[in-house]
């Protein structure tokens, strides 16, 4: 529900534009301003939900995410759409990595965690790609409100079961909040989503203000990012792939859907049913790709999966005028499905291996963040560079898909650094072996 939040808007923006009269100008604040509150407090969240309790700050923030919800459907102005959008991104940011928390330390590093990641992957990866499904069945049905109230029964069912049956998870020992810290990365990582989205004036301002967050952590005692987590041997490499894995992913996602509306000619409700098979692969491969995981390691998964991601942005470059869904679309997009989801479980294993138990929450935010922060570089990017090569044509769009191609191939050698067996339960210093993520 908060991954199919990202992209479900894209297909009903011009019915909104229609009903709520927004400038062109700002219509794609509609998508940034949940994109920039989501993704600039993912980590600090995770550090709130290793201190103050996993269990709490996921039903905080999924209770904020449902109100939000709830106003944005109702929204009668741009400027209410937008507020309550942002608040949306700000529920979704304290509840998604404190749900990946509660995961990882429910269940320890084994066959059972790794059969939990792989359905956690599969059910972030077929939101990322169904959203778009679902946006245009329900635009082109109920209206473009429905795709924010639909959130309301489903968020109160699940705030009802999580107090049911979620127990509490937190830091084994207590620590001070670190909250210049979080205030100066929650600055330094809007600003860098603004300026990937087109605001370039904000890259200098973005740096500046990382580079003064990293010099407030290594001062701290008790940092939001802990510099020996980002140095533990699969972590940092994980890290690296998911945000190339979802960048190129995401800009082939969108070049497709630029083809098949603007190129083919298909309504806003075709569009959204040709992901439906791709959905329907994702779901069916990532649950079981787990078992493969403990079998053989994460490195000849996340090969397979990105070549075979490569190998349908190649195909899917071909992008003739007079093309055909069924001829020129379905086999590369079923090719994308297998790779993602080949490589989405095995990642996330990689990334939640070696984290102390007291880092769970951070370990998730960086997880979280490298997605979404992808997502927005990949599209900025690709999607700049198709522009300049043919804007709105089919030759910009497989000059964009080429380019993200050769990023898969390129992060193949990242693969090779991951260790075989990456490091034991509780290790953040990457020297233990893991008895849970196998390969010799």
């Amino acid at each position: 529900m908060l991954i199919i939040d990202v992209v479900v808007v894209n297909v009903a923006i011009p019915a909104i534009r229609a009903d709520l009269g927004i400038p062109d100008e700002r219509l794609v604040l509609i998508s940034i301003a949940y994109t920039l509150t989501f993704g600039s407090l993912l980590i600090a969240s995770g550090r709130a939900g290793d201190l103050l309790g996993r269990r709490r700050l996921f039903l905080y923030g999924l209770t904020l995410f449902t109100l939000a919800s709830l106003a944005t459907g109702f929204a009668q102005t741009g400027w209410q759409l937008l507020a309550a959008r942002a608040a949306q991104g700000i529920g979704a940011a304290m509840a998604a990595p404190a749900a990946l928390a509660l995961l990882t330390s429910t269940f320890a590093e084994g066959p059972r965690r790794n059969r939990a990641l792989g359905w956690w992957a599969a059910v972030g990866s077929a939101g990322a790609i169904g959203g778009q499904l679902l946006g245009g069945l329900i635009t082109s049905t109920l209206g473009w409100r429905w795709i924010f109230l639909i959130n309301v029964p489903v968020g109160i069912a699940v705030i009802v079961l999580g107090r049911r049956r979620l127990a509490e998870s937190r830091a084994p020992r207590p620590a001070s909040p670190d909250l210049c810290g979080a205030v100066l990365l929650a600055a330094g990582l809007a600003s860098g989503i603004l300026a990937l989205t087109g605001y370039t004036l904000l890259s200098i301002p973005a740096v500046l203000l990382l580079v003064a967050f990293v010099l407030v952590e290594r001062r701290h005692p008790e940092p939001i990012v802990d510099g020996a987590l980002l140095r533990t041997a699969s972590i940092g490499p994980a890290n690296v792939l998911l945000f190339v894995n979802a960048g190129t992913l995401g800009a082939a996602l969108f070049f497709t859907t630029m083809y098949l509306q603007e190129i083919l000619g298909h309504p806003a409700a075709a569009v959204g049913l040709a992901f439906a098979p791709v959905t329907l692969v994702v779901l069916l491969i990532s649950p079981r790709v787990a078992s493969l995981v403990s079998r053989f390691g994460v490195r000849p998964l996340l090969a397979a999966g990105f070549v075979l991601l490569a190998a349908g942005m190649l195909w899917l470059a071909r992008m003739p005028a007079a093309g055909s869904y069924p001829r020129d679309v379905l086999g590369p997009l079923l090719l994308l499905a297998a790779g993602s989801g080949l490589s989405y479980a095995p990642t996330f294993v990689a990334g939640t291996t070696g984290v102390p138990d007291d880092r769970h929450g951070v370990a998730s935010g960086l997880l979280n963040s490298a997605q979404e922060l992808g997502s927005a570089a990949g599209l900025a990017v690709f999607g700049t560079l198709a522009a300049a090569v043919g804007a709105g044509s089919a030759h910009g769009y497989r000059a964009g898909l080429l380019c993200a191609a050769a990023a898969m191939v390129l992060c193949l050698p990242v693969i090779r650094v991951l260790p075989a067996r990456p490091p034991g339960p509780g290790s953040a210093d990457g020297q233990q072996d893991s008895l849970a993520v196998g390969g010799r």
